[in-house]
C-alpha cells in the first residue's frame, strides 16, 4: 500500500494567495486581481489575464505548448501568456488570456459532441514525457488506482463502494491517448463564439473514459437523467468506461480526504444511485 501522508506542503493544495505585483508586471496583467470561482479558489483575473499557481512547471510548459499546437475544430482554447522573460512560469505562477463565456448547465448533446470531437482532434498527440515524473496529487493517485497501476488502503466508508464497482469491471481494449479528464465543468459558452475548452486536466486514458467522466458528473452533480448514458454508445463497451469514471470520482473523494484533510466523505451519498444503475447495466 502507498503512504499518502508523505506529501509536502506544496502538494497539499495550500492557498498561495493573490499573485504578487512582480508576477502581475511580468505578465503585463492590468488592474487589481479578482479571485475567480472554481479552480480550487486559486485563480485570479487581472484585466484580460487569468493567473493561477503553476504547481508543476513541466506540466504548465507542456500544456501551454499543447494549446498553441492544436488546430481548433469548432472550439476555442485559451492562449497561454509568456512572461517578460519569455517563460510560461514566473515566480510559481502561470497566465492565460481570459476566455469569454460562462458555464451552462444542461445542453448535454452539445457537450457530448464537443467532447468526442475534441478528443478526436487530439488523438495523435504523443504521450507527454513529464507524465512519468508528475506530482502525486490526489487526482493523479486516484487515476492510477482506478486503472490498477497503484494500490492504496481505502477509507472504511469508501472501501465497500470501491469493491462494488470493481466487481463490475471487465477488461477494455480501447487505446490510450491524451484526454481532458475533467471536461464537463470546463466548457464555456458565449453567443456568437465557439465553445471554449479550458483548464486541461491531462491524463493518458481512452477517449471513452473522458466521456464517461463527463456523463457521470452530469448525472451526479447536475441532475441529468440516466438516459444520458445512451449518448456514450458512440464508443464500444462504454459502460465499462463509465464504471471506471465513477470509480475514479469515488477514489478521488478518498484521496482528497487523506491527502488534504478536506471533509468530503459525505459526498459519496450523491453517487450511490448512479453506482447502482451502473452495476445493473454491467
Amino acid at each position: 500500500m502507498s503512504d499518502l501522508s508523505s506529501l509536502d506542503a506544496d502538494q497539499r493544495g495550500c492557498d498561495s494567495g493573490s499573485p504578487p505585483d512582480a508576477v502581475l508586471q511580468a505578465f503585463s496583467a492590468k488592474g487589481t486581481p479578482t479571485r475567480l470561482e472554481g479552480g480550487q479558489g486559486q485563480s485570479y483575473r487581472a484585466g484580460e489575464i487569468v493567473l493561477k499557481p503553476a504547481v508543476d512547471d513541466a506540466e504548465t510548459n507542456w500544456i501551454a505548448g499543447f494549446y498553441l499546437s492544436v488546430a481548433n475544430d469548432g472550439f476555442r482554447l485559451p492562449a497561454p501568456v509568456r512572461g517578460g522573460n519569455g517563460r510560461f512560469v514566473v515566480g510559481g505562477w502561470q497566465a492565460w488570456r481570459y476566455a469569454d463565456g460562462e458555464h451552462v448547465e444542461g445542453g448535454w448533446d452539445e457537450k457530448v459532441d464537443l467532447c468526442v470531437r475534441f478528443h478526436r482532434a487530439i488523438a495523435g498527440v504523443p504521450r507527454p514525457d513529464y507524465f512519468d515524473r508528475r506530482d502525486r496529487n490526489p487526482w493523479v493517485v486516484a487515476d492510477r488506482v482506478t486503472w490498477d497501476e497503484l494500490a492504496i488502503e481505502h477509507h472504511p466508508r469508501i472501501a465497500p463502494i470501491v469493491d462494488r464497482l470493481r466487481s463490475c469491471l471487465r477488461p477494455v481494449a480501447a487505446p490510450n491517448q491524451l484526454i481532458h479528464g475533467d471536461f464537463g465543468g470546463n466548457v464555456l459558452f458565449d453567443d456568437g463564439l465557439a465553445p471554449a475548452i479550458i483548464d486541461l486536466s491531462p491524463y493518458w486514458r481512452p477517449a471513452a473514459f473522458a466521456l464517461g467522466v463527463l456523463i457521470a458528473d452530469a448525472i451526479v452533480w447536475e441532475g441529468a437523467d440516466v438516459s444520458l448514458i445512451e449518448a456514450g454508445t458512440v464508443y464500444d463497451n462504454f459502460v465499462q468506461h463509465l464504471a471506471r469514471a465513477e470509480l475514479r470520482r469515488i477514489i478521488e473523494i478518498d484521496t482528497i480526504y487523506r491527502m488534504y484533510g478536506w471533509e468530503m466523505l459525505d459526498e459519496i451519498e450523491a453517487h450511490l444511485p448512479l453506482i447502482g444503475h451502473i452495476c445493473d447495466l454491467c
